[in-house]
């Protein structure tokens, strides 16, 4: 049986975790340089401009800053504040949940017509959640290592309650609004073009949002070691955060587009 915590094999991990997110810093670097097409439309008014234009560029610009952190943390050779950059990866990182389940939020409630207990509903558990990573954003802590020469994390399971009150919040959402789509869809809305899209859209960031994020879940549960505890949670980040952009560019083309 393999002993995750041997320091051969926790090297390994590490290496293995190293790569993933260097494949997957590259693939946002990618998605965000080919997008920007749209807050260039938006600035020049060749897009219709909403309120809800400032929760999207917040979810890419926090994703990019996770990004960037990110890289710095993993390619660091000479000894740094390991913690500040470490707190500037998650802080970012965690923003970007937030704001990609606000986006959700905001569907929601356009679903639902504004049903007040609903609205209060989805607002108080996405607070909530939000005070969990506000908690998980600092209990991380980082130092420099000299024999690794690199930053390490000593104990990645302190981010346990944040992973799992990101995936309970967004199941919640999730069910929340495929509960809605499916009442619309009883009232005859769902048969419009609008109500498709929607319903189309819910399903799929339903199957993405929860494969997403039981993985983190999963290993940071089992706390293997420091390198599983985290490994998954970069796919998670970047997942959410393309699909919910995408979703929403998509949404509201369609909407500009079909009055």
């Amino acid at each position: 049986m393999v002993y995750f915590r041997d320091p051969a094999i926790l090297a390994l991990d590490y290496l293995a975790l190293q790569k993933l997110c260097h494949t997957l810093d590259g693939l946002y670097i990618w998605e965000f340089v080919i997008t920007l097409y749209y807050e260039w439309r938006v600035i020049q008014g060749r897009q219709p401009y909403g309120w809800t234009i400032w929760i999207y560029s917040l979810t890419r610009l926090a994703t990019l800053m996770a990004v960037i952190s990110n890289i710095v943390t993993l390619n660091i050779t000479t000894e740094t504040n390991c913690q500040a950059w470490v707190t500037i990866s998650f802080t970012s990182a965690y923003m970007t949940l937030a704001s990609s389940s606000l986006l959700i939020i905001l569907r929601i409630i356009a679903i639902w017509n504004r049903n007040k207990t609903v609205v209060a509903l989805v607002i108080v558990v996405w607070v909530t959640n939000i005070s969990f990573l506000i908690h998980g954003a600092i209990q991380m802590r980082s130092a420099w290592v000299p024999a690794q020469g690199a930053c390490s994390i000593p104990d990645a399971e302190g981010n346990k309650a944040a992973v799992i009150s990101m995936f309970i919040t967004d199941f919640f959402l999730l069910l929340v609004m495929l509960i809605g789509l499916l009442r619309m869809r009883h009232r005859g809305a769902g048969t419009f073009a609008l109500g498709q899209l929607l319903w189309k859209q819910g399903v799929i960031w339903f199957l993405l949002a929860t494969s997403a994020e039981l993985m983190p879940v999963v290993f940071v549960c089992l706390n293997l070691n420091n390198a599983f505890n985290m490994m998954f949670l970069m796919p998670a980040l970047i997942t959410l955060s393309i699909a919910a952009t995408r979703m929403y560019r998509s949404l509201v083309d369609f909407c500009s587009n079909d009055v």
